[in-house]
């Protein structure tokens, strides 16, 4: 069974042209991950500024005085 002379020269065309899809494929992958990536970590970043300013808005302040609250508010007694 021999192969004919034209068969063995189209294959490896066919193969560098397969090649080249997945190669191209696959750095649309790769630029839609890093996409992703690079939103999720804008995104965490926010997220943790936001709970930060958060924070500090419930430890940043002193604790009230009671005792002033007692004396204001004599319908607690």
């Amino acid at each position: 069974m021999a192969a004919s002379p034209g068969s063995g020269s189209a294959n490896p065309r066919k193969f560098s042209e397969k090649i080249a899809l997945h190669t191209q494929r696959q750095a649309e992958e790769t630029r839609a991950f890093e996409q992703l990536m690079t939103d999720l970590t804008l995104s965490r970043v926010q997220f943790q500024k936001l709970q930060q300013l958060r924070l500090t808005q419930y430890h940043g302040g002193s604790l009230p005085n009671v005792s002033q609250l007692r004396s204001s508010a004599p319908e607690f007694q």
